[in-house]
């Protein structure tokens, strides 16, 4: 179905607009007068405007500005002028037809389109690919954009994150990412404000806490339906929790990842990531015993690793564990003479007992060789030499 029409509710605005097209129609007849021919090549991002910005806004400026669609719903076509002039394209001297090529002139070109979200796909976002072409290479890989070619039209695009004209650098605003994602991912955002990461950045407005993309990035979307993103989730947990400097900002025990690949859940992890990377293992890591979106601090009354709470966590794995199972574990902490101090003065006596043990019967073994070859040798030699 061809669109041919666009709605104008007040006469004033309709008379406006026709007088502002019909100036535009003289001035650029007189100027140049090949824009409106209908052959025209369509300019290049580089090549020559045929149109400025104020051409485009004596029509799109005007409020309520529609266009009604097959689908029974509505295309908006007003544009703010101050948004886009604030914007980060506005304000780097970006003409509207570099993104919306096919307008040479007017009237413009017919659009086949049946959905508002069609548009936003096949329009914008191409647009946007133009000059963005290594985030489209990469959004291309990701769920959104595989959600949108199996038929979920409601998946998000460029503009539903970005805007379409108001379109600023999201930079290091975690608190702007969370509240991109929120748009459809509410339930998760409400979530997600109420652990101990969303109440530090969403209330306490502290950078260092991850975002959304922190842990699923932004173009190439991941998630737990990737083959082997859980199996390697323990690893994007480390990016911060690793970091000596970060953690010590908070102090929060850095060790935690070292001590979870050492011991007996985290070990075979590591193998699981050596040899079957693409398969899902079946020991628990980070988000089986501290949570997804509602990580809570371990002294929440609420958190699954709370001492009170943690036995009932270790139960989903182990069904016939009693609440006191988990003492036999460190709790992330490498054995010292304030944490678990029996455990470190064991591993003390056998760094002393074992080398020692070891080392004893190499001796042993050492004067038993030397015995039986060099003194032995030096007998045999001493007595040819006295003729016995």
């Amino acid at each position: 179905m061809k669109i041919k029409h666009i709605i104008i509710q007040n006469k004033n605005e309709r008379a406006f607009m026709l007088i502002g097209v019909l100036i535009f129609l003289i001035f650029s007849t007189f100027m140049n007068p090949k824009a409106a021919l209908a052959n025209e090549e369509l300019p290049s991002i580089q090549g020559p405007i045929p149109m400025t910005n104020d051409d485009c806004l004596a029509c799109h400026q005007l409020p309520d500005m529609v266009r009604p669609l097959p689908d029974g719903g509505q295309l908006y076509l007003t544009v703010d002028p101050i948004e886009f002039k604030t914007s980060i394209h506005g304000r780097n001297g970006y003409s509207c037809v570099q993104c919306h090529t096919n307008i040479t002139g007017y009237p413009h070109p017919e659009l086949l389109i049946e959905t508002a979200r069609e548009f936003s796909y096949q329009v914008i976002s191409q647009a946007c690919m133009q000059c963005h072409s290594g985030a489209a290479e990469e959004y291309a890989k990701g769920h959104h954009a595989q959600e949108y070619l199996l038929g979920n039209t409601n998946s998000a695009t460029c503009v539903d994150c970005h805007s379409a004209h108001a379109v600023q650098e999201f930079g290091t605003s975690h608190i702007s990412i969370a509240q991109t994602c929120e748009k459809c991912h509410s339930e998760i955002y409400e979530i997600y404000k109420e652990s101990v990461h969303g109440e530090a950045l969403l209330e306490n407005f502290n950078p260092d806490v991850p975002t959304c993309v922190s842990c699923h990035e932004n173009h190439n979307n991941t998630g737990p339906n990737d083959p082997g993103y859980t199996l390697f989730s323990p690893q994007i947990c480390a990016e911060c929790h690793n970091d000596e400097k970060l953690m010590g900002k908070y102090g929060i025990n850095a060790d935690v990842f070292d001590t979870y690949i050492s011991d007996f859940h985290g070990s075979t992890v590591v193998i699981f990531e050596e040899i079957a990377p693409d398969q899902v293992t079946n020991k628990p890591v980070c988000s089986d015993c501290h949570g997804v979106h509602d990580i809570l601090r371990h002294d929440d009354t609420d958190s699954s690793v709370m001492k009170d709470n943690i036995g009932v966590t270790c139960q989903r794995c182990h069904p016939g564990a009693d609440l006191e199972f988990s003492d036999s574990w460190l709790s992330h902490y490498k054995p010292d003479l304030e944490n678990n101090t029996s455990v470190y003065l064991v591993t003390i006596f056998y760094w002393i007992i074992i080398p020692g043990t070891i080392g004893g019967m190499l001796f042993f073994i050492f004067t038993q060789v030397y015995r039986k070859f060099i003194i032995k040798k030096q007998l045999d030699d001493k007595n040819k030499g006295e003729g016995k």
